[in-house]
């Protein structure tokens, strides 16, 4: 029990510097964070000897559940992630031939360390591979041997087996995030194949002092090692990321006083023109109101908080297009709009993560428009991810008012 604590230690304090030291580098682009999850599913294990002796049950598979808890730090460095998995997994091998009657089964407690690295990362389904070594700890069993002459069950101690062994793990997954509320989980599937690199006969068979077989005479020969084909649902928890931007020094200046300008006379007004009052954001209907009194728009922006998109992807839902609608609908008015497409995003995920999605946001939208019959040199767009928020992102709304698209007005016939 002290080595399982020991190498437990050991692993969750090289997982935690490892995380620290991503949280205080400064000179990466993406912004990592920390998911908790369990895995559930099965075990196809195959208990392979080399002896020629035991030829026939070489490759002996069987089925067993597996459960698990893991932690891991995603994207410490351009898409690879790394996790501690604590696996309960129960493995063993049953030999049946002539007279004998053979099962074992061993309870083992696993620690995997997997690396992974995670392909299209700004997509809905997000496809990795991951490899991670395992150490291995026996916690307990049973042996079971009957024939025609006699029965023995004996609870399994390391007079036969090896308490603990090493294996490598090889595999592959997917995962979808999934956005609820203000927090994000994730679901997947894995699958890979865990490799034995031990032999697992303990010492006392491999000297003939124990007995494994309860026979008269047991020799052991060649090896016994571990392996087999894993499967397994996952579902996690991904931890908020608190905003850790430094707050800007406050600059003070010199006040110098003004002098007091000149009375100047008001000029009368045009009867067309009306008093608005100027702010960050217009809407469309303003918009069309503005130009249709011959009042000045260029450099004005049009906001539309409510786009709707797939969840961390840039494909238009149904429901935005009414307001881009809108918009078409005020550019055949007056055709001689220039449009600039400006994306935005809230602040959850790296900010190389949303510099992109901003930027392909904002393509879908002048494509929209293209598809509507607005020409492309009549449009220009640019992303700027999450680095101009015009509300807070500490809460859900301020998040919503966060993701939005822009589009800046020019128009050259006032």
């Amino acid at each position: 029990m002290r080595r399982v604590i020991l190498t437990i230690s050991i692993i969750c304090c090289t997982i935690m510097g490892a995380w620290v030291s991503a949280q205080e580098s400064e000179t990466g682009s993406e912004k990592g964070h920390i998911e908790v999850g369990a895995r559930a599913g099965i075990d196809i294990f195959n208990m392979r000897y080399s002896s020629s002796d035991m030829d026939i049950y070489r490759h002996h598979y069987g089925v067993r559940e597996q459960l698990g808890v893991f932690a891991g730090y995603d994207y410490f460095w351009k898409g690879l992630s790394a996790r501690v998995d604590l696996l309960y997994s129960p493995r063993g091998v049953r030999l049946t031939w002539g007279d004998i009657n053979y099962k074992l089964r061993a309870y083992y407690f696993d620690i995997r360390i997997p690396i992974t690295y995670t392909f299209l990362r700004d997509k809905m389904i997000q496809p990795y591979v991951m490899f991670a070594p395992n150490v291995n700890f026996v916690m307990g069993g049973n042996v079971v041997y009957n024939s025609i002459y006699n029965f023995s069950y004996t609870k399994f101690s390391k007079a036969n087996f090896r308490p603990v062994d090493f294996s490598l793990y090889f595999g592959a997954g997917v995962k979808v995030p999934v956005q609820m509320g203000n927090q994000t989980f994730c679901f997947g599937g894995e699958f890979g194949y865990n490799l034995g690199l031990c032999n697992t006969f303990s010492n006392m068979e491999l000297n003939n002092i124990a007995i494994a077989l309860n026979l008269p005479i047991y020799e052991v020969n060649g090896t016994r090692k571990n392996g087999g084909f894993e499967i397994a649902l996952t579902a996690a928890w991904v931890i908020p990321n608190k905003d850790r931007t430094p707050k800007p020094e406050p600059v003070v200046q010199e006040v110098v006083p003004e002098p007091e300008p000149e009375p100047v006379k008001e000029e009368p007004k045009p009867e067309n023109l009306i008093e608005y009052q100027p702010k960050d954001c217009y809407s469309v209907e303003e918009m069309q109101a503005f130009i249709t009194l011959r009042m000045p728009v260029d450099d004005k922006r049009v906001c539309m908080f409510d786009m709707k998109f797939e969840f961390a992807s840039a494909v238009l839902k149904k429901e935005s297009e009414k307001q881009l609608d809108k918009f078409v609908d005020l550019y055949r008015q007056f055709p001689d709009l220039k449009l600039q497409i400006n994306g935005h995003t809230d602040n959850v995920g790296s900010e190389e993560y949303n510099q992109k999605l901003s930027e392909d946001r904002a393509q879908s939208v002048y494509n929209y428009f293209l598809k509507k019959g607005i020409p492309a040199d009549r449009m220009t767009i640019k992303g700027f991810g999450l680095r101009y928020p015009i509300d807070t992102n500490e809460t859900e709304e301020g998040r919503a008012k966060n993701r939005r698209v822009e589009v800046d007005i020019q128009y050259t016939n006032n």
